[in-house]
């Protein structure tokens, strides 16, 4: 998986180093989980995305873009009893997911005019999603790291404070569904959805 987010990054890169117009971003990303909601149901304020679109057309309708995002999920369970090759050990714990994901990604963008500041758009996002499944309970550790294609279909806004400013106001919601797979954990798939806020530089 590793080797197929390079491959689409690269090949990503070369189309958007010719786009004249652009923009940088960074969001600060809430999850809720979907998908096996008795090992972590909580949702997660630890969240950043950040990314780049490149605009193409005169009319600013369309964009591509690389993006990468970080999300830490964690739940308290209580009392347990495990059973392990040494005993037994009776403990409360904790549950977490430590999530990396790369993605590129398009967007349409529902405007004609090459004067607006708020622009409302569409997108989808292709990549590569590392989740680490992690228990933590008394002194011990167990966790299992797996790699997984990753879809992020989404809608947003996008506001420009002032045509005379770089500055603007980003907010989306998506829904990521990755192929990660942990056996040990009881997930064939993972699947959240998210809302994101930020701060963007407009190239324009």
């Amino acid at each position: 998986m590793k080797k197929i987010a390079i491959i689409i990054a690269l090949a990503c890169g070369c189309g958007l180093v010719q786009a004249q117009e652009n923009y940088f971003f960074v969001n600060w990303d809430v999850n809720t989980p979907m998908t096996n909601t008795n090992w972590i149901g909580s949702t997660s304020t630890r969240g950043i995305r950040g990314g780049y679109r490149a605009v193409f057309g005169s009319q600013r309708q369309f964009s591509a873009g690389l993006d990468m995002s970080w999300a830490t999920f964690s739940e308290y369970k209580p009392t347990e009893t495990f059973q392990q090759q040494a005993g037994a050990i009776t403990t409360d714990y904790f549950n977490y997911i430590y999530q990396l994901s790369f993605a590129a990604s398009g967007q349409y963008y529902f405007h004609k005019s090459t004067n607006e500041r708020f622009f409302s758009y569409v997108g989808m996002g292709l990549g590569a999603n590392q989740n680490k499944y992690t228990v933590f309970y008394n002194i011990y550790k167990d966790q299992h790291s797996a790699w997984g294609f990753l879809a992020r279909p989404e809608a947003g806004i996008l506001l420009r404070i002032s045509t005379r400013k770089r500055i603007g106001l980003m907010a989306a919601v998506h829904y990521d569904y990755s192929t990660n797979k942990s056996n040990d954990y009881n997930y064939s798939s993972f699947s959240a959805v998210g809302v994101s806020v930020g701060i963007m530089s407009m190239q324009w």
